[in-house]
């Protein structure tokens, strides 16, 4: 298991403001840690932008296949409004200050060339929203991002996953979901992997795509980066948030073990949404993160004797990528 010293083999940055980049599965208390990061003093908070951006030419591709999805906002202002408005996160009211991030290219920029006067940045984000094409526009070494993957048990994180689709796809408009190639499931046949429109490029099986983007990050960005398994958080966080803000260069207090539950915080957050908190989008997925107020231990098991067939079934192909991650992941 790692020991990894504080900010890792970046370099000598163990005097340096921290700058660290989130790398997550969904449904893995992620959005939680962001809030609890947010509490940091001169904390900057970004929430997903990479994902967002490849979401952005995913939902393009679904209703524009026969073009490509601009990497530039300039002269492309229309194709990036239509797919924010697409993605239902609030893009017909956007500038071009927030549709700017939709950009890849964009991202690059901003994060090679962060204000080094600002004394902590957070980023969170998918591994799904960084598939080869776009490793091109991962900050470089030289900006100082220390890479952070945050992962959970795959039966965990599907068995949540699964649930959330379900919900959202049996309330959703059916001409919605008719014009994104959906239909309502069945709820006992539906398939997690199979039943969502797969992307132009990259794997829908999201441990798969944290390995592989963790493998990438590990030959070209960080030679040593931290992996954090969120059960071990929550089930002792006065131990290993400590524990992993060392390791991060995070300065730690105990203020950090709990926090003012009001999502008002949220607001402040850096986002290609202008407005994070009321955003559609987000609030299906993170309504209940944005209210948290600690860590808790988890109902949710990591046995497959109640699991859906479909989730026996990625599980197989899924458990090999984490249990890899997992026996390298930081501990007390």
């Amino acid at each position: 298991m790692t020991t990894n010293g504080a900010l890792g083999t970046n370099g000598d940055t163990n005097h340096k403001k921290p700058r660290v980049l989130m790398w997550c599965v969904p449904r893995s208390v992620s959005t939680a840690m962001t809030k609890c990061m947010s509490f940091v003093e001169g904390a900057e908070i970004w929430l997903e932008p990479y994902v967002i951006s490849k979401a952005a030419e995913d939902t393009h591709n679904i209703y524009h296949p026969e073009s490509d999805f601009p990497l530039e906002l300039d002269g492309n202002v229309d194709v990036f409004r239509e797919a924010a408005i697409k993605l239902t996160i609030g893009g017909d009211d956007f500038d071009e200050e927030h549709l700017e991030l939709l950009s890849p290219v964009t991202l690059k920029q901003k994060f090679d060339n962060v204000d080094p006067s600002n004394e902590f940045v957070f980023i969170k984000d998918m591994a799904v929203g960084m598939p080869p094409s776009r490793y091109p526009y991962l900050p470089d070494r030289s900006s100082g991002f220390k890479h952070f993957f945050l992962i959970r048990h795959p039966v965990k994180a599907y068995k949540s996953l699964r649930a959330k689709l379900l919900n959202f796809l049996l309330t959703a408009d059916p001409e919605l979901l008719e014009s994104a190639g959906m239909k309502k499931p069945n709820e006992k046949t539906f398939h997690v992997i199979n039943d969502v429109p797969p992307p132009r490029e990259g794997t829908q099986y999201m441990y798969e795509a944290v390995h592989q983007l963790w493998t990438h990050i590990k030959r070209t960005a960080d030679d040593d980066p931290v992996i954090v398994d969120i059960d071990e958080v929550l089930e002792d966080p006065s131990a290993m948030l400590p524990r992993m803000c060392a390791v991060l260069g995070i300065p730690y207090s105990d203020s950090l073990l709990s926090w003012d539950a009001s999502s008002d915080v949220v607001l402040k957050w850096k986002s290609s949404c202008s407005n994070v908190r009321d955003s559609p989008r987000y609030a299906m997925w993170f309504d209940n993160a944005f209210k948290s107020s600690c860590f808790k231990a988890s109902s949710t098991t990591a046995s497959l004797d109640d699991a859906s067939d479909d989730i026996k079934e990625i599980v197989e192909k899924e458990i090999p990528f984490y249990e890899e991650m997992y026996n390298l992941r930081i501990t007390v």
